[in-house]
C-alpha cells in the first residue's frame, strides 16, 4: 500500500504514523478503557452512547440522522483510507529483530496473533517479503482430514526464513482434523523446519493452546489502539484536498471531534469511547468511524465548484462531515438458539469458513446450517466472501458478547 499523504502537522497526538504501530508479548496487550468519570455510568452492552457526552443537557440533536445521507464510496476512499500495513510490518520486524539477528536462537519459531478484521495474515506477509521468506500454503480441507504429511513437503530447505501467515486454516475441529496441526507443532518447535514466522487469528489460538498446551510468553500482538493511537491513525487515513480543512462533526451535540489539519490537542471523549467499545481492535474502529460518517445531502453536489473557487482564491475551505450519533450494528435475531451458537463459534475459532464443512464439525445438518447462515445474513451478522462465511465486522463485538455470557471458548483480547 502506498504511505498517507496527509503532513507531519495533521496530528491528534503526539504519536506520528509510524509509531502508531506496536507488537507487544500477549501478556502486555492492555485493553483500552473508559474515562474514570463516565465509567460506572456508561453501558456499554446497550451500545446507545458511543458519541454522546457525559454533560449533554439535551437530547435534541444538531443534526436529524433522517435527513443525513451516507457518503459515497468515492468520498468515503478519501476520508478513510486503507491503513498502510508496511507500516505495521516495520513494527513487527523491529519486535523481531532481535530474534532474527540470533543465529542461536533456541525458539525457531514466533507466532503473532491478531484478532478479527485486524488484517494479521497480510502483516505477516509484507514482513516476509523484508526477508525473501517463503510462504506456506495452508494445507488443503483435504489434506487436514486425511493428515497428509505431504503438506510439509512445502517447507523451504534454504536458510532463508518462512512464513504462515494463517495458522487458523491448518486445523478442523475436529477427532481428524488436527493430526497435521500437531505435527507441525512438534517439527516447528524441535527446529526441523527451521526458521519461520507464524501468524493465527485469536480464537484459533485461544482453541489450539488446549489442543498444544505449551506456554508460548513470547507470542506477539498488535498492541490495543487507545484514544490518542485511534485518533492519530484516523487523522493520518485522510487524504486531503488542496487548500481543504476537514471537520469531523458529532451530529448530536454539534461539537468537532476531529479537525484535519488542526493543532495538537486533548483526544476527542467520542474516540476515547470508540477505543474502548472496540476493545483496542484498530480493524474494527475502522469499520464503525468508517460507517458513521455522513453528509449532508446537497454537500457533495457543491464540493467540486467550491474546491475551484477556493483553489483560485487561495483561500482554505472547510468541508463538514457529520458522524452519526446512532450505531448501525447488526444484531442476532430475536430467538437466537443454541445451533445459531454453534455456527457462529465455529466461524470464529476457524476465521471463515465455507458452509460445506459446518455440517463436518456440528450436529447440523447441511440444509440446517444453510439456513442458519443465511438468516444471519439477512440480519447482517455474517458475510459471504473470499469463499467463506465470516461474522461481520460490524456485528463482531454483539456476537463475541453473545458467545462469551453464554460460556463458548473466546480469545482473550
Amino acid at each position: 500500500m502506498t504511505e498517507q499523504n496527509s503532513p507531519s502537522d495533521q496530528k491528534s497526538g503526539s504519536k506520528d504514523a509510524e509509531s502508531l504501530w506496536e507488537f507487544v508479548p500477549l501478556a502486555d496487550y492492555h485493553i483500552p478503557g473508559l474515562p474514570a468519570r463516565s465509567a460506572a455510568a456508561t453501558s456499554w452492552t446497550s451500545l446507545k452512547r458511543i458519541f454522546r457526552r457525559a454533560n449533554e443537557e439535551s437530547t435534541a440533536a444538531v443534526k436529524e440522522e433522517a435527513k443525513l445521507s451516507a457518503l459515497p464510496q468515492v468520498r468515503l476512499k478519501y476520508l478513510v483510507q486503507p491503513p498502510n500495513l508496511s507500516e505495521a510490518a516495520r513494527a513487527l520486524d523491529a519486535s523481531l529483530n532481535e530474534w532474527m539477528l540470533s543465529c542461536t536462537s533456541d525458539c525457531p519459531v514466533k507466532f503473532v496473533i491478531g484478532q478479527p478484521h485486524s488484517d494479521h495474515a497480510e502483516i505477516v506477509r509484507q514482513w516476509g517479503l523484508r526477508y525473501k521468506a517463503t510462504p506456506i500454503t495452508p494445507p488443503t480441507y483435504q489434506q487436514i482430514f486425511t493428515g497428509d504429511g505431504r503438506w510439509f513437503d512445502s517447507w523451504p530447505v534454504s536458510d532463508l526464513p518462512w512464513i504462515l501467515p494463517n495458522l487458523e486454516r491448518c486445523y478442523l475441529r475436529h477427532a481428524s482434523g488436527l493430526t497435521l496441526l500437531r505435527e507441525l507443532f512438534e517439527r516447528a518447535e524441535n527446529g526441523r523446519l527451521g526458521r519461520g514466522v507464524i501468524g493465527c487469528d485469536s480464537w484459533g489460538w485461544a482453541y489450539l493452546q488446549r489442543v498444544w498446551p505449551m506456554s508460548r510468553p513470547d507470542a506477539l500482538t498488535l498492541q490495543a489502539f487507545d484514544g490518542q493511537r485511534l485518533a492519530s491513525l484516523l487523522t493520518h487515513l485522510v487524504a486531503l484536498r488542496s487548500n481543504k480543512r476537514i471537520c469531523f462533526r458529532n451530529a448530536r451535540t454539534g461539537n468537532d471531534i476531529l479537525t484535519i489539519p488542526g493543532s495538537d490537542s486533548e483526544v476527542p471523549r467520542e474516540i476515547v469511547e470508540l477505543a474502548a467499545h472496540c476493545r483496542g481492535n484498530v480493524g474494527i474502529a475502522i469499520l464503525y468511524w468508517r460507517d458513521r460518517l455522513r453528509t449532508e445531502p446537497d454537500t457533495e453536489e457543491t464540493n467540486s465548484d467550491a474546491d475551484k473557487k477556493m483553489s483560485e482564491q487561495g483561500e482554505t475551505d472547510e468541508e463538514r462531515v457529520w458522524v452519526s450519533a446512532k450505531l448501525s450494528e447488526p444484531v442476532l435475531p430475536i430467538g437466537t438458539d443454541e445451533y445459531t451458537a454453534f455456527v457462529l463459534h465455529a466461524l470464529l475459532l476457524h476465521g471463515g469458513m465455507p458452509a460445506s464443512l459446518l455440517p463436518e464439525l456440528l450436529p447440523l445438518s447441511h440444509y440446517r446450517c444453510m439456513a442458519i447462515l443465511l438468516r444471519l445474513r439477512n440480519a447482517g451478522v455474517v458475510e459471504w466472501k473470499q469463499g467463506c462465511w465470516w461474522v461481520a465486522g460490524l456485528a463482531y463485538e454483539n456476537v463475541r458478547g453473545f458467545l462469551c455470557g453464554h460460556d463458548y471458548l473466546a480469545d482473550g483480547f
